[in-house]
């Protein structure tokens, strides 16, 4: 009867240090330890990968309360030191006004950082903000480009943009922007190769 309680209480203390890892498909909130631990190395040491953990935690509220102003002065932190994933977020809450002004001029200034960087995600962005002639001047021939780019990478929807994109401009045209894709390309692939 002992051995069977016993192996009772170890299955219950499995369940209970396994269940939080099972039924968490978000990431977990911040304790106050690795709170503090992120914002002293994101504000003293400057790590970019640190200064972005901090602005996500800011941004959605965990570990601490949602303050978009402090996620996007910590998202613009690491945008500075060349994070891709920060600098795509940074045009996102710029583009929607989150914790800074609405600026479209600004949001595609941050989507092509990123999107130069070979981020697949400000890629599209940036093909959908050239298409829409929203904080840029409309240019279906840019939009190809960056379309092209993403769909390269896989991007479904980019695929299909781009191809519609493509009715809308001449011949010549398709094939300028063709040659700018190439050419963009191989600067990421060769910025990539000397990291």
């Amino acid at each position: 009867m002992r051995e069977t309680a016993m192996k009772r209480l170890t299955l219950i203390a499995v369940i209970l240090i396994l269940t939080p890892v099972t039924l968490c498909a978000e990431e977990p909130p911040m304790s106050a330890y690795k709170l503090a631990e992120t914002q002293l190395l994101a504000e003293y040491v400057g790590l970019p990968e640190q200064q972005e953990a901090l602005a996500r935690a800011y941004y959605q509220g965990k570990g601490v309360e949602r303050n978009d102003e402090a996620a996007a002065k910590w998202f613009y932190e690491a945008a500075n030191q060349g994070l891709a994933t920060s600098q795509f977020q940074l045009a996102i809450m710029y583009g929607r006004g989150e914790g800074v002004n609405k600026d479209y001029v600004r949001a595609v200034k941050w989507y092509r950082k990123a999107a130069k960087q070979g981020y697949v995600p400000a890629q599209f962005e940036l093909g959908n903000r050239y298409a829409a002639g929203k904080g840029t001047p409309q240019n279906y021939a840019d939009a190809y480009v960056w379309y092209s780019l993403a769909a390269a990478a896989g991007h479904e929807k980019a695929l299909q943009q781009r191809d519609n994109y493509a009715r809308k401009l001449t011949h010549e045209e398709i094939m300028e922007a063709q040659r700018r894709s190439a050419s963009l390309f191989a600067a990421m692939q060769q910025a990539k190769a000397m990291e």
